[in-house]
């Protein structure tokens, strides 16, 4: 009895009690690039997630300061430390921070959130998981060692057309022949490694003959590997033509022809096909398109007397669009040179090297008008060179320049003759200078004469002294001998 009493309470405890609550639990992730250069930032992100409304929290995000520097991060004090007091009943789903570091030297380190508390909107704690994150530090010459150098495709097809060769990666040119009419063909091709790039793939438009396509794989070091696609659109029946030994084919078909300004729709017969071309009543040209061996067109003169064709170019200016032609007609007074537009070096005249405007000669494709148009550099736009006006002007700097010439002339002649008035009366002056010194000579030696005679006067005088001097000494020493004697 006492076992089947006991069977019936344990029975009864069960049904009644339950056997357990399921806490409620979160995650906190760490994510981020997995490797950094030595001396470089790197930004990780800390998430806090769960299917329970979160109300409140806290953690910590655990580093190594031996690698890594930290320098800023989104929560609230700006460091580790994260953290929110329950301000809503409604609570959050998912809160996300994130921490910028330096690295500082090369290895292996670990970002982990080690120190958490977290609860529910009603205040119970919540069971959670972590998970860190681990990044490998190293040199920029170790990271790019790192780098896969696979530049080889995986496949390459022409949809709706097969390669004249099965692909293979090693294999990096194929061929493709499509009808005659096809205008547009669609590449596709895939890398072998998803770190490397392709480019080249996508819709392009093709015209009767060979067009060739170049698809180029990237390696994620930086390698390139080109594959060369060749789609030959048939032409059953070409017409094939030598331009200064190159070869070219005449284009068919109106759609492939380079769009033309102020020109006509028309068609020309050439080896008895009717081919598209434009025509111009005011240049009296007829276009036709030439395609060379890599596919490119270019609309060329048909001369049909003749049959030569002669490379068409045209310069499109922000007023007129002018052919340039060769002229044997010569601009005085500017100097010949060559200037470049766009693509297109052609001669022109300069007044000098640094001038702003250059003049060529040409046809105005919009009205026929031939002649020299002048083209400025800085509008790229055209103007109409005026010979006659410019020939006046030119004449006039002639006139001008006899005109400066003779009047330098004659204030030459005018500065000799006052050159030679003043050396005359210069001349004159010297001589009356040398008579008058002429003059003060010969009163100075006539004085000098009066002197000398004065002088000599002194001179007698003076000797007569002396006589009469050495006379009264004399006497005076006969006196004094007598005396003695007696």
């Amino acid at each position: 009895m006492k076992k089947i009493k006991y069977f019936i309470i344990t029975i009864i405890s069960i049904l009644i009690i339950p056997l357990g609550v399921n806490a409620a639990s979160g995650i906190i992730k760490v994510t981020g690039s997995s490797q950094v250069v030595v001396g470089n930032k790197i930004t990780f992100k800390v998430t806090l997630s769960s299917s329970t409304k979160i109300g409140s929290w806290e953690m910590v995000l655990d580093y190594d300061k031996n690698y890594l520097d930290f320098i800023k991060s989104t929560s609230d004090d700006g460091g580790t430390k994260m953290g929110s007091v329950m301000q809503s009943a409604a609570g959050v789903s998912k809160k996300e921070y994130e921490f910028t570091f330096r690295a500082k030297k090369t290895g292996s380190t670990t970002l982990k959130v080690g120190t958490y508390v977290v609860y529910t909107v009603g205040e119970e704690e919540m069971s959670i998981t972590s998970t860190g994150k681990t990044i490998k530090i190293m040199t920029q010459e170790e990271l790019e060692a790192t780098y896969s150098k696979d530049n080889d495709l995986k496949s390459l097809s022409v949809e709706g057309f097969e390669l004249n060769e099965e692909f293979s990666k090693d294999l990096t040119a194929y061929t493709v022949t499509v009808p005659e009419d096809t205008k547009q063909i669609t590449i596709n091709a895939k890398e072998n490694d998803s770190s490397a790039s392709v480019t080249g793939t996508g819709t392009f438009d093709v015209t009767q003959g060979t067009n060739t396509f170049e698809i180029v794989v990237r390696a994620e070091n930086g390698s390139e590997k080109t594959y060369t696609l060749t789609i030959e659109v048939k032409d059953n029946n070409p017409i094939n033509v030598s331009i200064d030994d190159e070869n070219y084919t005449v284009v068919k078909i109106k759609e492939y022809l380079p769009q033309v300004n102020a020109y006509q729709e028309t068609t020309v017969k050439i080896n008895d096909f009717d081919i598209p071309a434009y025509t111009s009543d005011l240049t009296k040209m007829t276009l036709v398109g030439l395609k060379d061996i890599d596919g490119n067109i270019a609309l060329y003169i048909y001369d049909e007397k003749n049959n030569t064709y002669t490379k068409y170019n045209e310069i499109v200016g922000n007023n007129l669009v002018i052919y340039p032609k060769k002229t044997d007609k010569v601009l005085n007074g500017y100097e010949l040179g060559k200037i470049k537009i766009g693509d297109l070096e052609i001669p022109a005249y300069y007044l000098n090297n640094d001038s702003r405007f250059a003049i060529i000669y040409g046809i105005n494709v919009e009205n026929g008008e031939e002649g020299f148009f002048k083209y400025d550099k800085e509008t790229q736009s055209f103007l109409k060179y005026d010979d006659e006006m410019i020939n006046k002007l030119l004449e006039q700097n002639e006139l001008y320049s006899y005109i400066i010439i003779g009047f330098s002339g004659i204030l030459l002649i005018m500065f000799i003759l006052l050159i030679k008035k003043n050396k005359k009366k210069k001349k004159k002056e010297n001589l009356k200078n040398d008579n008058n010194k002429k003059e003060e000579i010969k009163k100075y030696e006539n004085k000098n004469e009066d002197k000398n005679e004065d002088k000599n006067e002194i001179i007698e005088i003076d000797n007569n002294k002396d006589e009469e001097t050495y006379d009264i000494l004399e006497k005076k020493s006969k006196k004094k001998k007598h005396k003695k004697q007696s």
